[in-house]
């Protein structure tokens, strides 16, 4: 779910899976199964994982917050999956979990991911900056 998550546009290929070993994605995944991290999957009916959710509340990774220091997030929906309220469903689920263990979430969205991003916005992430490769940054605040 991870490298789905990274998101490539439909136009351009896709990106290597080495990207998983860069230290801002591989951040995700390091020293899971702490205490404060949470994750969530979507399966369909066969039990197929179709969607996961997760994030780190005691993360010190090197990820880059461009000011904002809630815990980052990582969203995937798999494609034939997308656009049947799968992704809503987890950022409901997490965002009830984590309205009092945390001051909120943050993210970082591929600037083309428009179906992403209105995702973001319905469930209240506001743009606060703008990152490497033009990436809005998006944070929803619990306070």
């Amino acid at each position: 779910m991870l490298y789905l998550a990274l998101w490539d546009p439909p136009s351009k290929p896709a990106r290597p899976k080495t990207a998983l070993d860069h230290p801002l994605v591989r951040h995700f995944i390091e020293n899971w199964g702490h205490k404060g991290d949470i994750g969530f999957i979507a399966s369909n009916r066969s039990g197929e994982s179709v969607g996961a959710i997760w994030t780190q509340l005691n993360d010190t990774s090197p990820g880059e917050g461009y000011g904002c220091s809630h815990p980052e997030l990582g969203i995937a929906v798999i494609a034939k999956h997308q656009g049947r309220g799968v992704g809503s469903g987890l950022m409901k689920h997490l965002i009830e979990d984590l309205r009092h263990q945390a001051s909120g979430l943050r993210l970082g969205v591929h600037p083309q991911n428009q179906t992403a991003i209105s995702l973001y916005r319905k469930s209240g992430f506001i743009q606060y900056a703008v990152g490497a490769g033009e990436y809005p940054q998006m944070k929803l605040d619990f306070n």
